[in-house]
């Protein structure tokens, strides 16, 4: 890996180190609140629906909703449910 390569991920991983410091409370205190609250509503208002189907390759799969985003239907390598 030539020097260039490896300056280049320092630079971008010293990046998103900062960027995680600098997002850490507003994270905790407001968007990750909203998001729960956001999939709980979707719940509510008839549940999770459409969407995007995702495989991980490691036997999981699930469905992220078309309405919040939120993963649904998620189905392990042995067809258990969570």
């Amino acid at each position: 890996m030539s020097d260039i390569t490896k300056r280049r991920w320092a630079i971008d991983k010293a990046r998103t180190k900062k960027m995680q410091e600098l997002m850490e409370e507003y994270d905790r205190d407001v968007y990750y609140p909203a998001k729960r609250q956001l999939f709980e509503d979707c719940l509510a208002d008839g549940g999770h629906r459409g969407g995007k189907y995702h495989d991980n390759g490691f036997g999981w799969s699930w469905f992220y909703c078309g309405r919040c985003g939120d993963r649904y239907d998620i189905t392990g390598p042995n067809g258990e449910k969570k």
